[in-house]
């Protein structure tokens, strides 16, 4: 589905600070240039360069910014308790679904892992359906929510946000006896 392949380039362009633990030479990229890095220089590259430098064995990845049960609860927490849409970044998504993969793999080997992959399914879940609640009740409205609205929207949630419009608004259409085609 091309609403996950969204939320997949926003991760693979968002910048990830890594240390340099092999001097780095001057690399060209298009346009771009990288470089030349010393060793144990510490700097943000967008994520795709660092997995890259990491597999030629240039970089370690300092932070990834990911997340985790802790913070997968305090969203549900806050979701749950406001008629607004709580900002995402947009990027939640597929962190939550890597998260989910490495706690899957870490599970075939630790029981306690299998708990916090469990709780965090029920927590991803309390979020997900909340925030679908208030997308469709946004999309009912027939009209465009304000900017600030919108910008809450993680890329996921706004081609659903989208479809599920198109689809009432054709829905409505037909009630009327308006149908096109």
């Amino acid at each position: 589905m091309t609403a996950f392949l969204c939320g997949e380039l926003f991760y693979d362009v968002e910048k990830v600070r890594v240390k340099v633990i092999k001097k780095v030479p001057e690399i060209k990229v298009g346009d771009e240039v990288l470089g030349p890095l010393d060793q144990n220089q510490e700097v943000e590259v967008e994520r795709w360069i660092a997995r890259v430098l990491k597999e030629e064995g240039y970089v370690d990845i300092i932070d990834e910014r990911s997340v985790d049960l802790s913070l997968i609860s305090k969203i549900a927490w806050k979701e749950v308790r406001t008629d607004q849409l709580v900002p995402l970044e947009p990027t939640f998504y597929v962190k939550a679904r890597k998260y989910l993969k490495i706690l899957n793999e870490k599970a075939k080997v630790n029981p306690e892992a299998l708990n916090e992959k469990r709780a965090v399914e029920v927590k991803l879940t309390d979020v997900v359906n909340c925030r679908v609640q208030k997308i469709v009740s946004l999309a009912l409205t027939g009209t465009q929510p304000p900017r600030e609205v919108l910008d809450r929207l993680t890329p996921e949630e706004k081609v659903l946000f989208n479809e599920v419009r198109r689809l009432i608004s054709r829905w409505r259409q037909a009630i009327r006896g308006e149908e096109n085609g």
